[in-house]
């Protein structure tokens, strides 16, 4: 495999270079080389709103020969600063898709006395500003979309505010739309197959995505959301955890001057219903703002699992159907306010609560070689409460930046599980025992200082550090027996990251992160407990775990950077890096509890004594930009040591039964190669067509044992057709899914489904309305095939276990949405000068 994939790396990086050749742009012509000390600044903005426009591109384009000679992308408060240009004469170009593209010029960049007091070296263009394109088709005019994808040398950027197909929707169906980021049937989040990755809202961990190191997103509503930031392959200063990533949920946050805001609802099949409503006022040097939403609605899955034993003489099977039924119910509100005591500086607080309840009903039906009916009903009731204080001042400079904060969150949940055997009353849940009662309490403190200094054109230096307090405390009560397992994390880390530009088209970043960490874990049975009743599997496993407690891991390393940037053109980068990240185990993975207790064929549980599993990632990545078609290839290779794998099977004897037990174990090594390729291509304002592809390789190696030696590997694809009607709608076709999977013990075959969204707008766009289609052809499913030795710990016989299985997450449904903003929807085209620019809904390089 390994040798495959050496080739794969060959081809891919001569396929990089010959588009390099084909989309490049070389002066034929010699000429002789100028001194490269001019500078251009300015700002871009929208010409309506006054609001700063991110990533618009800047050309240099020589007056003479039509040549790009440098160029460089707006920041997010729309500013750009090119520098080391080298002397002569410019057409300055801005483009930014959805816009028309402006030319300024000519301008002489020469000493002033070369000119006769014409040129000067230092020009300072002012604001910009653009307006939205649009074409005349049979004398109707239609204005251009702005682009959801943009690529950026450090991270993918998804803005959410046009994409129609996950309207109304939360997380789950938002995600599934990004290039390279999936979510499973389970709901759990992988960035190019990895589902190490680290999920922030505004740049921090928040109880929106639930306390495991890797969270869930059904609590987030796409209504929500401004935009959605990954990045595969973080600096140092940036948290190690994540192997496969990182993916930064921004909030919309509102700056609009006045008061402006949005309604907007939506309602579906299934019972599912949506309300959302944010409002903002900005005056002076005051901005405050507020959100709330709920959610409700059905989720109905059914599936199988076919199991047949291979003996040596004779085989047998075992066939089961399942049912589940999700009935969640959020209610969330979100506020606070930012405050400009000054031009150049920034105090902020964000509060956000969330309020959820569950109920999950389960049936697990035998009917061969026997019949039996096992029901199960879960109640989860919980909320979160997020605290976020900041301060960020740039000292009147553009070159200079001190932030600080502190985010207390607290969060807590019961869930109460509720067994039922043998029980023909589809709705009498209600008539057993309480079997589970899990309660949980969860409080998280960080305190953060970044500090940025452009020391000078070519140097700069970030450096800061990061303390993270959390502790865990659980309390699970099983046949009236009560245990408390407590939990604590304290992470003290520290970082120094320096950028220098070697050239102007060559620049390096280094970096290194020191982090000391102290975990402690215990389960202790309560001092009130009475002999039990009765004993099962369930109580002895949870009484092995006690034996074994308490648990203590204190440990310390170094996390080094580097990234190495080569810019080909204005527009066109090569980019690699490297970094040592670190996946600790998460909550849910070290819990010693049984997932549920109904089903005792599988039992699922996780593992205290896990160590964390450490990778060396390596990454190249080419990106292409242009009006019409951007281009972006990734390759990356992964080398991972003590790998923490979901696939250990063991087989455990209680009273002469055998029971499988599913954790989670190390193995000794794994190797990974993986892929990807984003294509997004406009050839008209009206049409834009985004396709993307990605792909990993595994080899898992070292482990005794044989379940979790092996290879694996699999491929999604996604594409996203967006149309603009005139005067008709908007229409928006959504396709993805993978291709067939191999993993270690098996394998599944390939699925795919799509989604179509149409959209209306009324009262010069201020009302939409958006009919959607989530999965036309009813075919998101999760089909799996698994081949395991498994030995006897009694008769020490080895046989075959063969597993055919089948999940659904939901059912095809359609939703309508309507959203209705109010306001100006402007700003004061002097605010963000006066008072730095405030802050711009929690992106990565603010926040985290």
């Amino acid at each position: 495999m390994i040798k495959s994939s050496k080739k794969l790396i060959f081809l891919s990086v001569c396929t990089i270079f010959l588009i390099q050749n084909i989309f490049g742009h070389e002066g034929h012509s010699k000429k002789p080389k100028m001194p490269a000390i001019g500078v251009i600044q300015g700002s871009v903005t929208d010409s309506s709103s006054g609001a700063p426009i991110e990533y618009a591109s800047i050309s240099m384009i020589d007056n003479h020969d039509g040549d790009v000679v440098t160029g460089g992308l707006s920041d997010k408060n729309g500013s750009f600063n090119i520098s080391e240009i080298p002397l002569g004469e410019y057409i300055v170009v801005i483009e930014f898709i959805g816009y028309s593209k402006k030319e300024i010029g000519p301008i002489n960049i020469f000493p002033g006395q070369m000119t006769g007091g014409k040129g000067k070296i230092k020009h300072f263009l002012g604001e910009i500003p653009m307006k939205v394109s649009s074409v005349n088709l049979d004398a109707i005019e239609v204005v251009g979309d702005e682009s959801q994808f943009i690529q950026t040398v450090d991270k993918q950027v998804f803005k959410v505010g046009k994409n129609l197909t996950a309207a109304g929707g939360t997380g789950f169906d938002l995600l599934r739309k990004v290039p390279t980021v999936d979510v499973n049937i389970d709901g759990e989040v992988s960035i190019a197959g990895d589902a190490n990755v680290t999920i922030l809202i505004d740049g921090k961990r928040s109880g929106l995505t639930g306390s495991n190191r890797r969270g869930v997103v059904d609590n987030i509503q796409v209504s929500m959301v401004e935009k959605v930031e990954v990045i595969t392959n973080p600096s140092a200063k940036y948290d190690p955890d994540g192997v496969g990533g990182i993916i930064n949920i921004v909030l919309k946050r509102g700056s609009f001057d006045g008061l402006n805001g949005s309604i907007s609802g939506m309602a579906g099949e299934y019972e599912k219903r949506n309300l959302n409503g944010n409002v903002n006022y900005r005056q002076n040097k005051w901005n405050v703002f507020a959100g709330a939403s709920s959610y409700t609605g059905n989720n109905i899955g059914k599936g199988y699992r076919n199991f047949t034993y291979n003996y040596s003489d004779s085989s047998a099977s075992l066939k089961q159907n399942t049912m589940r039924t999700k009935n969640p119910a959020n209610v969330g509100l979100r506020m606070g306010g930012d405050y400009y005591p000054s031009k150049s500086s920034t105090f902020s607080y964000t509060y956000s609560f969330n309020d959820h309840t569950e109920t999950t009903k389960e049936e697990l039906e035998f009917y061969e070689p026997f019949s039996r009916l096992s029901k199960s009903k879960s109640e989860n009731l919980g909320n979160h409460h997020d605290h976020s204080f900041s301060y960020e001042n740039n000292f009147g400079t553009k070159d200079k930046k001190l932030s600080t904060g502190i985010d207390i969150n607290f969060e807590e949940d019961d869930v109460t599980q509720y067994n039922i055997e043998n029980s023909s009353i589809i709705d009498d849940y209600n008539s057993g025992s309480t079997d589970t009662d899990f309660k949980e309490k969860i409080n998280s403190q960080t305190f953060r200082l970044d500090y940025e200094d452009g020391v000078n054109d070519k140097l700069s230096i970030e450096t800061g550090f990061k303390t993270t307090l959390k502790s865990f405390s659980t309390d699970y009560t099983y046949l009236n027996q009560l245990y408390i397992n407590d939990y604590s994390e304290d992470i003290y880390a520290g970082y120094i990251s320096t950028t220098y530009d070697i050239t102007d088209q060559f620049g390096i970043k280094a970096g290194a992160r020191y982090e000391q960490v102290e975990t402690n874990a215990s389960l202790v049975p309560s001092s009130s407990n009475t002999a039990p009743d009765s004993i099962n599997i369930i109580s002895t496993i949870i009484d092995n775990a006690v034996e074994l407690s308490p648990y203590e891991k204190p440990y310390s390393k170094i996390y080094p950077s580097l990234f190495l940037i080569y810019k080909l053109s204005p527009m066109q980068t090569i980019q690699f890096g490297y970094s040592q990240k670190v996946n600790r185990p998460g909550r849910r993975t070290i819990s010693p509890f049984p997932r549920n207790t109904y089903d005792i064929t599988r039992i699922r549980n996780g593992n205290p004594y896990l160590d964390p599993e450490y990778s060396d990632v390596a990454e190249l990545k080419y990106s292409s930009n242009s009006r019409k078609l951007n281009f972006n290839a990734g390759l990356s290779y992964k080398l991972i040591k003590d790998n923490i794998m979901w696939w250990d099977r063991d087989m455990v004897e209680f009273q002469g039964d055998v029971y499988e037990i599913l954790t989670a174990d190390n193995s000794e090594n794994s190797e990974s190669i993986g892929s990807s390729l984003v294509i997004v291509y406009r050839p008209i304002p009206l049409v834009s067509l985004m396709l993307s592809r990605w792909s990993w390789n595994n080899r898992t190696y070292g482990n005794g044992e044989s379940d979790l030696n092996g290879d694996s590997n699999g491929a999604y694809y996604r594409s996203m057709i967006t149309l603009n009607l005139p005067r008709i709608a908007r229409m928006e076709l959504s396709m993805g899914g993978r291709g067939d999977m191999k993993f270690t013990t098996g394998g599944s075959p390939g699925n795919f489904s799509a989604d179509l969204g149409l959209q209306k707008s009324f009262l010069n766009n201020k009302l939409s309305v958006t009919l959607k289609f989530d999965d036309i052809f009813d075919t998101k499913k999760f089909v799996i095939n698994t081949e395991n030795v498994i030995t006897n710990p009694i008769s020490q016989e080895t046989y075959i276990q063969l597993m055919d299985a089948e999940r659904r997450r939901g059912q095809r449904y359609i939703s309508v949405n309507i959203n209705y903003n109010f306001g100006k929807q402007q700003k004061k085209k002097w605010n963000r000068r006066n008072f730095g620019g405030g802050r711009s809904g929690g992106g990565m390089d603010m926040d985290y």
